[in-house]
């Protein structure tokens, strides 16, 4: 019988969950058998699989986080031998493995060993190298597009300088995204520093409009802090700086991240039992396969 064990890894995304409960159901409609891994590469490592069922994971898959729980390990390639004498010992032939740009090369690593897996795109921060969007980047875009409208509202109503920190890490996909969505007059991106005296300008002529300004910035950017302090020095008005943290990560995962996570998990599997090992991303809308060696290290920004 085939053994599909399913792994989340990296940073936890709203509808990992979802997706889980998909493959599942999916992979049992086949006559498979299902394990979950328990914290990710570091489970794998230790062998620490557990039976799921689609009844088990229906009752989690409304929910943010992972039920397996994740965990990182940058040094997973040099214990390779031990992860793959965990999955031959619980007799796995399948694997799924589901998180970010780390995530998906630990997944090559293991099908360049002859194990098949497919990875797929699960992290709020969309920057998987040729796929359109990630799991969890929807609900963590809506969440931050609720704190930037609710910044509108105070700074409206008692001028301020409005930042709006995302995660992202040293990617400003999140945080255009919200900037886009809410209309911010600034945007501050890794990818593409402003000199501080564009940055000025723009935060000037935005004040000179409204009276304020709203600045949404990534992570990543450049000594963030110090220059919003100077920004704010600059231009005669009280920073207000908003950083929701990992609170972006968590919540209840959107509409659209729960259809996505499913169409994904769904076409992994299939992918799968048809022999296929890489990666499912998403492109022109729906899953696609895309070899391992495809992937590069760095997404453009669009």
């Amino acid at each position: 019988m085939a053994k599909l064990a399913l792994l989340t890894s990296g940073g936890d995304a709203p509808g990992m969950n979802m997706a889980l409960w998909a493959a599942t159901q999916r992979a049992m409609e086949r006559g498979w058998e299902v394990l979950g891994v328990r914290e990710g590469f570091a489970g794998l490592l230790r062998g620490d699989f557990l039976e799921i069922s689609p009844t088990e994971m229906l009752s989690y898959a409304r929910l943010g986080g992972t039920f397996l729980g994740t965990s990182r390990d940058p040094a997973f390639q040099a214990k390779l031998p031990q992860a793959l004498k965990a999955l031959e010992a619980a007799g796995i032939t399948h694997l799924m493995v589901l998180g970010g740009n780390g995530s998906l090369q630990g997944a090559k690593v293991l099908s360049q060993a002859g194990i098949g897996v497919v990875g797929l795109p699960a992290t709020i921060d969309n920057d998987v190298d040729a796929s359109e969007e990630s799991i969890g980047f929807d609900t963590a875009l809506n969440f931050g597009l609720l704190i930037l409208d609710q910044f509108r509202d105070t700074a409206e109503a008692l001028p301020r300088l409005c930042a709006l920190e995302t995660l992202g890490g040293n990617t400003g996909f999140l945080a255009q995204a919200v900037g886009q969505a809410g209309g911010a007059d600034v945007l501050l991106l890794p990818e593409r520093p402003l000199p501080f005296e564009q940055l000025l300008e723009q935060t000037r002529s935005a004040i000179a409009h409204r009276r304020f300004a709203l600045i949404v910035a990534s992570e990543g950017y450049p000594d963030l802090e110090n220059t919003l302090q100077a920004l704010s020095e600059q231009v005669g008005l009280r920073l207000r700086f908003a950083r929701p943290s990992h609170a972006m990560r968590g919540g209840r995962p959107s509409a659209r991240d729960r259809l996505l996570a499913r169409r994904l998990a769904e076409a992994g599997v299939e992918y799968l039992a048809q022999g296929y090992s890489g990666a499912v991303l998403v492109q022109h809308g729906q899953p696609e396969r895309v070899p391992f060696d495809q992937l590069e290290s760095h997404k453009a920004l669009p």
